[in-house]
């Protein structure tokens, strides 16, 4: 099948791809040195502010975000271009705001959390994690043994996750939760916004991944949220 962007999208992809020759490329000694020593190859925060103030420059930011909050509102079509342009160099960035959780957030949030979470989320002023894998079930709802059990006006989780992106760092988890055990995989897991910081959500440990990225494991245990 022949296929062909339009040609703002085409003119997008063009730019990202001097991007990544002009500002990822001449980094890929740093970051393979770094992955080298056992660094991995996260970016130095320096180098991804950096990269993140040039993006902006360029107009290379906000592509997925809604337009309300600043953003672009692109289609997948056009960020696939994107992507494909990003990945061809080892340097791991993504354009600002990193928020590959937006599209849950903007489902979901009500007004109160739209304000706290999803709007600052979208301007790139705050970082998520997503809580859903844990072990012994991997990413499979059904599987999910975490419990949020409801406790006057809060709730109160327990239970384990694994292999969580970002969790360490995040200014705030998505974390997933049965609610409602009789109801199973549908309708009997609840999703749960946990600031960082939260009496009882603790980061376990730092798992190396291949091509030098890291997950982490956590633990819930009698952590109180609204």
């Amino acid at each position: 099948m022949n296929f062909e962007l339009a040609d703002e999208h085409r003119m997008l992809k063009e730019l990202v791809a001097r991007f990544v020759k002009d500002e990822l490329v001449p980094l890929e000694r740093l970051i393979l040195e770094r992955e080298a020593s056992g660094q991995g190859t996260v970016l130095p925060d320096d180098l991804r502010a950096k990269l993140g103030a040039r993006a902006r420059e360029l107009g290379l930011y906000g592509l997925d975000a809604p337009e309300e909050f600043g953003g672009m509102d692109l289609p997948a079509v056009a960020l696939v271009g994107v992507e494909e342009e990003l990945g061809k160099s080892v340097v791991q960035f993504i354009l600002p705001p990193d928020s590959p959780n937006l599209r849950m957030l903007q489902q979901t949030c009500d007004g109160r959390q739209s304000e706290a979470y999803l709007g600052p989320y979208a301007r790139g002023e705050k970082t998520s994690a997503m809580g859903i894998s844990e072990p012994g079930a991997g990413s499979d709802p059904a599987a999910m043994t975490t419990r949020a059990v409801k406790d006057g006006d809060d709730w109160v989780i327990n239970g384990r996750k694994i292999w969580i992106s970002n969790a360490a760092d995040a200014d705030f988890t998505i974390l997933m939760a049965v609610t409602e055990p009789g109801k199973g995989a549908r309708g009997g897991i609840s999703a749960f916004l946990i600031d960082k910081g939260t009496p009882g959500f603790n980061v376990l440990r730092k798992i190396p991944m291949i091509g030098g990225n890291f997950t982490y494991e956590i633990a819930l245990e009698d952590c109180r949220v609204e």
